[in-house]
């Protein structure tokens, strides 16, 4: 078996992130994907949720997700649930590596201190509109200095309005641009690469904008006052999309 075909990715989000990310992942040999989603399929999907068809329909994502994935040539399980604080430890289990897609700053949240707590690589993205980012953070190992996290660029969950995919809508082509950079992350984490990586896309100039910005000092986990989930009250909403 390859290096690649021994690694485990849990996927948090079937949708239109997760759909070109797994797919890629699978195809580039990653052994053993598991998909975390415990929404069904919508019509209104169907233009940017590649791995889905009409004939899916109100089926749950994860399932036909895992099974395209499968045809794709990885080992994929399905798991209609949600990625929450109650369950992100053993969601967590036996994980390499996380790529998260969920459609919910609350989400993005819990998957970012989980990944943090569990030591764990995560690669996250959001898009809305014409528009959206993704950000690889390589795990801290014991003794690590604190890496840069969601937490150090967006610091908190927001508290007031905030566009979303089911509010604003979202271009087809800008998530599978953004799903494809989250597999291009995650293979470089997963090769041993350095995290850090905060990409900006702009879909109507077509413009792809790389920073590197610094851990933030006052990050809750650079100062370890996140140390349970369940304590920490993500409001308004833990949906996974």
């Amino acid at each position: 078996m390859s290096e690649l075909g021994a690694k485990t990715v849990l996927l948090v989000g079937a949708g239109g992130l997760g759909c070109p990310a797994g797919l890629a992942l699978a195809r580039a040999g990653v052994g053993r994907l598991l998909v975390v989603d415990d929404d069904t399929v919508e019509g209104t999907n169907l233009h940017r949720q590649i791995l889905f068809g009409e004939a899916d329909l109100g089926r749950p994502k994860a399932v036909v997700a895992a099974e395209r994935l499968r045809a794709a040539g990885a080992r994929a399980e399905a798991h209609t649930t949600r990625f929450l604080p109650e369950t992100a430890a053993s969601l967590l289990d036996g994980v390499d590596l996380v790529v998260e897609g969920s459609d919910n700053f609350p989400s993005k949240f819990v998957v970012a201190d989980g990944c943090a707590l569990g030591g764990v690589s995560v690669v996250q993205a959001g898009a809305v509109r014409w528009g959206g980012w993704a950000l690889a953070v390589q795990a801290s190992g014991a003794g690590d200095e604190h890496r840069t996290c969601l937490r150090c660029v967006f610091e908190e969950v927001p508290s007031g309005p905030v566009l979303s995919c089911e509010l604003a809508g979202v271009i087809g082509p800008v998530v599978g641009v953004l799903g494809a950079l989250q597999a291009k992350l995650a293979l470089a984490l997963l090769a041993g690469e350095a995290g850090g990586a905060l990409y900006s896309y702009e879909g109507r100039r077509d413009r792809l904008r790389l920073t590197h910005p610094a851990p933030r000092a006052e990050c809750p986990h650079a100062l370890g006052a996140i140390d349970d989930l369940e304590r920490i009250d993500y409001a308004p909403s833990t949906a996974s999309a």
